[in-house]
């Protein structure tokens, strides 16, 4: 599961990351097996960024059909194919969305479970 997390400063968040990491390595306290669970955090910009209307498109068109590769997937949007393989690649690094190469072909899939905390 991918959680995503909006705040307000994510320096704010890291400092009181780095103190629970210390906390951990010290142990002083046990690990929190949901916080070790993978978040991006993001401020509301960051979020508007890595979520556009395009990308987010393009996620539910992968999850809802079987997309033979990158290439069918900027035909069926409407998109060159250039501009939704960048898009692909910076979802992939968020680990939002991986690829699966099959012959020559690149194919994106979604396996995870995508969830919101910010209003949870």
């Amino acid at each position: 599961m991918v959680r995503i997390e909006i705040v307000e400063d994510v320096r704010e968040r890291m400092k009181a990351d780095n103190e629970y990491i210390k906390k951990v390595m010290n142990e002083e306290i046990p690990i929190d097996k949901e916080r070790a669970k993978y978040t991006i955090v993001v401020t509301p910009e960051g979020f508007a960024r890595l979520f556009s209307p395009e990308k987010v498109r393009l996620m539910l068109r992968i999850r809802k059909n079987k997309v033979l590769n990158i290439y069918q997937l900027a035909k069926e949007l409407g998109r060159k194919y250039e501009a939704v393989h960048r898009d692909i690649k910076e979802l992939e690094s968020y680990r939002l969305i991986k690829i699966k190469k099959k012959d020559n072909k690149k194919i994106p899939y979604i396996d995870e479970k995508i969830t919101l905390t910010a209003f949870a």
